[in-house]
């Protein structure tokens, strides 16, 4: 194979940047080297330099076993040195700033976190829950939760049910079975926003995308009295306004 061309220093970068959303995106299950070359359109020899470097400086890890590439620490460590001053939070704060005063009602912000939902951010209306504010910084299992459940309903059909495996011990501690947590995502699917009532409490959620490889969703959380399913679509459409005004959606 004849060498590659030299390419100048942003022509790398961007090059580099494309693996590492590649290899972002497959995280879980690893990406063969032959899928960066394929996904990309980069050759052999110049995917092989740019990922070998992003492992010299640990941002990929090889999988010398099965040969595919994960992010490595050094991702995760840039990753959780923004959590304290999420971008992701500055990104959706006058969405939420307005979706409260909007509604009056609390608006969380919940981030995927594998097969968990991490919530980021609250951002109380006028009829403010004291004990909401409990749940910032609290992590939860898909489908618990209406912005869990518009998360879950991102995942296709056979992701949904290996995730369900993987935690079948705790869904059915919840009475929780596999129908169930599949209509959850069909209907939310069907609507294109999750809502749930239980408790004395209701909520709308609405997942979006961000970035390359990840998924967020906002949700609108009041007691059962206050929103109804009828309110809820109405609040929903509001929340698309306002997020697609501030480039979420």
């Amino acid at each position: 194979m004849p060498p590659s061309p030299p390419v100048n220093g942003a022509q790398s970068v961007e090059r580099a940047g494309a693996l590492l959303r590649r290899i972002a995106a497959g995280h879980a299950e690893g990406v063969p080297l032959r899928g960066l070359v394929d996904d990309t359109g980069l050759d052999r020899t110049t995917a092989w330099r740019l990922v070998s470097s992003l492992a010299a400086q640990g941002l990929v890890h090889k999988d010398e076993a099965t040969g595919l590439y994960h992010l490595g620490l050094e991702a995760a460590a840039l990753g959780a040195a923004c959590m304290d001053r999420s971008p992701l939070v500055r990104a959706c704060l006058p969405a939420m700033k307005a979706l409260a005063r909007l509604s009056g009602d609390n608006v969380f912000l919940v981030v995927r976190s594998g097969d968990h939902s991490h919530c980021l951010h609250l951002e109380e209306g006028e009829h403010r829950v004291r004990s909401f504010a409990l749940n910032v910084g609290g992590t939860r299992l898909l489908g618990q939760g209406v912005g869990s459940i518009a998360l879950l309903a991102r995942l296709g059909d056979d992701a949904l049910v290996a995730h369900y495996r993987r935690h079948e011990a705790e869904y059915q501690a919840d009475d929780v079975g596999l129908a169930r947590l599949r209509r959850w995502a069909v209907q939310t699917r069907d609507c294109g926003h999750s809502y749930g009532s239980s408790g004395g409490v209701a909520g709308i959620g609405l997942g979006f995308r961000v970035g390359s490889c990840a998924d967020a969703a906002l949700s609108v959380i009041a007691p059962r009295s206050r929103l109804p399913r009828s309110r809820g679509a109405e609040l929903a459409l509001a929340m698309r306004r306002e997020m697609g005004a501030w480039r979420l959606l």
